[in-house]
């Protein structure tokens, strides 16, 4: 594998964890808006194939934000809005870690 390929590789991990902190931080700031967006796309209870390679698709990309508002609901406003917050920074922490570790690992197999 060249050295081209594995950035590449590299990059498409970086783009599926930012976008992932991304869509947490759209929840946080425009909460209803991105979650009516979100939702459109998901099937609660998919029944074709098409519809759960989709809602599995959805659900891969951008499946934490809404996943953590949706468990955050039972607290008032302030207390979910903190919650999330919180998620989001160690949101960012794992995803800079999880990079890091698998970058190593895919430079350490690969050259």
């Amino acid at each position: 594998m060249t050295l081209e390929t594995l950035e590449r590789i590299e990059e498409l991990l970086l783009y599926f964890l930012g976008v992932q902190v991304i869509f947490s931080i759209l929840v946080f700031l425009l909460g209803r808006m991105m979650l009516d967006v979100y939702e459109a796309g998901v099937s609660e209870n998919p029944k074709t194939v098409f519809q759960r390679t989709f809602t599995f698709v959805i659900n891969a990309f951008f499946g934490i934000g809404p996943y953590l508002n949706k468990r955050f609901l039972k607290y008032s406003f302030f207390k979910r809005k903190f919650f999330m917050l919180i998620s989001i920074v160690v949101q960012i922490i794992a995803s800079i870690i999880v990079y890091y570790v698998i970058k190593n690992l895919l430079r350490a197999i690969f050259l």
